[in-house]
């Protein structure tokens, strides 16, 4: 191995002769990468060869998601790092080897991925398998990698800073922190009071890696967005239906005066929560409502209509909207006066 000082003195054309030669050898160093690894069209009802190998019935757009996840791994180390080595010199190729070039489902993926996340977490998960924790709930309801699949394309189809799904699957906290939720949520279903030991330690650890806390009793539907996922609090007895749109901050929690069990908040499909909302109670939020942010909401809030305020006052939806009635014309003014009311104030 040449010193520095020995380098300094050959001449130009002798170290660029010594760099190349270096780049070959890291290059042959680098992981094989398979040649099958190019996005392609899916057969909904073909059953993932790989995942069944696991013992995992996975398909359709669980294969399409990781197909182009895969893509997008493969394009950064072919495509990249054999030009700057930056991928190399920094241990990134071995990064994207380990997270998604070495597994060749969604399930696996994830297992090794999440599961890692939660294995390195501190002592007091020290000596236990998540990743298999996670393969038997994906054996046992392969519908949850489904759930996760449509976690990830919801993502990228309505957070304009999305950078591709390889970006949304290694890197937004909120998808992994579903998926735990997820995970938690079928021990916490089917697997008795011992599954129930094991949902609440992933709710512990999933909290602590993530700064999401969802309790595993909650019932959550496909295509679930967690934005930023930092301070979100989700009760036992709430429901979120699907593409539901959840920003930081967002508690949906008690009002700590209810008599029964069932006290959490029901979200309708396509509600959107704005950042650092509240809504308390066994309410309902309805289809594609809206809950501004910092709103405090304590009483229904009607399909369409949009939740302001502390406490939160009801505006309806505009005329036009697949959510407007004729018997909310009377209201019609109310909208306008009440954002006229709030722009006078800025």
């Amino acid at each position: 191995m040449l010193s520095g000082f020995g380098l300094r003195q050959l001449g130009a054309s002798r170290r660029l002769a010594l760099l190349r030669r270096q780049k070959t050898t890291i290059s042959s160093s680098r992981p094989q990468l398979p040649d099958d690894l190019r996005a392609s069209e899916v057969d909904p009802l073909e059953l993932d060869e790989d995942a069944l190998a696991r013992g995992i019935r996975s398909k359709g757009v669980e294969r399409a998601v990781w197909s182009e996840i895969r893509a997008g791994a493969v394009a950064q180390s072919r495509e990249q790092s054999w030009r700057t080595l930056d991928l190399h010199e920094f241990g990134i190729d071995d990064f994207l080897s380990r997270e998604v070039l070495n597994h060749r489902s969604l399930a696996c993926g994830l297992a090794a991925g999440v599961g890692g996340k939660l294995s390195a977490n501190g002592r007091i998960g020290g000596g236990i398998d998540y990743e298999k924790i996670f393969l038997s709930a994906f054996r046992a309801e392969p519908g949850l990698c489904t759930s996760v699949a449509s976690d990830l394309l919801r993502f990228k189809e309505v957070d304009p800073a999305c950078p591709g799904m390889l970006g949304v699957y290694l890197f937004y906290k909120g998808v992994k922190a579903l998926a735990c939720a997820r995970v938690a949520g079928h021990f916490w279903r089917r697997r008795g009071e011992a599954g129930k030991l094991i949902a609440r330690l992933l709710q512990s650890e999933g909290s602590d890696m993530f700064g999401v806390d969802i309790h595993p009793g909650a019932r959550l539907g496909n295509g679930i967005t967690i934005d930023h996922a930092t301070g979100v609090v989700i009760g036992e007895t709430s429901v979120i239906g699907d593409n539901v749109y959840i920003m930081h901050d967002v508690t949906l929690g008690a009002t700590g005066t209810s008599d029964g069990h069932d006290r959490h908040p029901k979200i309708g499909a396509g509600t959107f929560l704005g950042a650092k909302c509240t809504v308390l109670g066994n309410i309902q939020v309805g289809k594609g409502a809206t809950v501004a942010a910092s709103a405090l909401v304590n009483k229904a809030v009607p399909p369409g209509y949009t939740a302001v305020g502390v406490p939160a006052k009801l505006i309806p939806p505009p005329k036009g909207s697949q959510f407007w009635k004729p018997e909310l014309t009377e209201f019609a003014g109310s909208r306008e006066r009440h954002f006229e009311r709030f722009r006078q104030t800025f």
